[in-house]
């Protein structure tokens, strides 16, 4: 079982109630598309799926940007990673998702808060 911090920024009042840190568990032979997926919609221990309805969101990881979400052209972007890659292959501890790139430096100042 692979475990993964997961963190997302609020992105409208009184989105952030719930607001924290979850721990996603995930099979060895998960695949980073499949991570995405749980991101978007749940599941795995993560009870708060990234919104669908923004222009866009980033996710991001200890080992650098995974994926932008387009939800108005429903389009995943991987950056430089194959979506069928193997999650044990790519050592991700956490990942967080953020509104636009705008939350990159937020998402590097909390790092530490993800260990």
């Amino acid at each position: 079982m692979i475990k993964i911090r997961f963190g997302r920024r609020s992105v409208c009042m009184g989105d952030d109630v719930d607001n924290g840190i979850y721990e996603i568990e995930m099979p060895d032979e998960a695949t980073l598309a499949e991570l995405v997926h749980v991101l978007l919609y749940g599941g795995n221990g993560n009870t708060w799926p990234i919104p669908t309805t923004s222009s866009c969101w980033n996710i991001y990881s200890n080992i650098g940007r995974i994926a932008d979400i387009l939800p108005e052209k429903k389009q995943i972007d991987y950056f430089d990673r194959d979506e069928s890659e193997a999650l044990s292959s790519l050592e991700i501890e956490w990942v967080y998702g953020g509104h636009e790139e705008k939350d990159l430096d937020i998402a590097l100042i909390e790092r530490s808060y993800f260990k």
